[in-house]
């Protein structure tokens, strides 16, 4: 295994925070580099559940997850193949500059994030372990999603939806693959209000519901005042 640089010492943190505990375990990183034309099986005794598992410059290997580890995360790898048996705490895969990447998921994952990558396949063997794809800058994306062993949902995205020009390379377009209604569906992700991650479509329906709410809390103030208004002309009356 190649050396890595060594990691910034961890800034004394208010033990019980569960941000400060998540933070502390995604900076403890177990490194596989420039390993090649091997297959590897990486669990209790090779790699911690403390720790994140580093697959970086890797090219023609396959490495199979049977142990629990916090975080997966793959760099400027080449033809390689994951297969993830065990649980991910964070429950996300972060692939990037990769190549040729297959990965089967026989364990839940929430959120798979792909930036400026060529030939990513996906498996995952039930429904239930999908949630999200995240992914930018990709080209020939595709998943699939099994269940009973058959497949039930594809999907094959990235070349023909990128944009050639100058300013998409400089800020490029960000999607997002979930189930909706039981249908696979890419979308694009847009910031809201303080940068939020979200659809267009769920922040137009977002601000659709805030403006009924003002006008509700609108018509009811109104009724309020309305009747605080008919009880002091009683009063006066009376």
């Amino acid at each position: 295994m190649a050396s890595h640089p060594q990691q910034p010492p961890e800034q004394a943190q208010a033990p019980n925070s569960a941000p400060n505990l998540v933070s502390q375990l995604l900076r403890r990183r177990q490194f596989f580099e420039q390993e090649n034309s091997q297959v590897k099986y990486l669990d209790d005794t090779s790699i911690s559940s403390d720790s994140t598992v580093y697959l970086r410059l890797c090219e023609d290997m396959e490495y199979v997850v049977n142990g629990v580890c916090t975080k997966i995360m793959i760099e400027e790898c080449k033809d390689l193949k994951l297969t993830v048996n065990e649980k991910i705490i964070t429950s996300i895969i972060e692939i990037w500059k990769s190549d040729g990447i297959n990965i089967k998921l026989n364990s839940q994952v929430q959120t798979v994030q792909i930036d400026q990558c060529k030939n990513i396949n996906l498996e995952y063997d039930k429904p239930s372990k999908f949630h999200s794809i995240v992914w930018t800058n990709t080209s020939h994306l595709s998943m699939k999603i099994y269940e009973d062993g058959q497949e039930k949902h594809s999907l094959n995205a990235g070349d023909e939806i990128l944009v050639d020009s100058s300013d998409d390379k400089l800020y490029p377009s960000q999607y997002i693959v979930r189930l909706i209604d039981n249908q696979l569906v890419t979308e694009d992700l847009v910031r809201a209000e303080k940068g939020f991650p979200t659809t267009q479509r769920e922040w137009d329906e977002w601000k659709a519901k805030i403006e009924i709410n003002s006008e509700r809390s609108s018509n009811i103030e109104k009724i309020l005042k309305d009747l605080a208004k008919g009880n002091a002309n009683d009063d006066i009356n009376g």
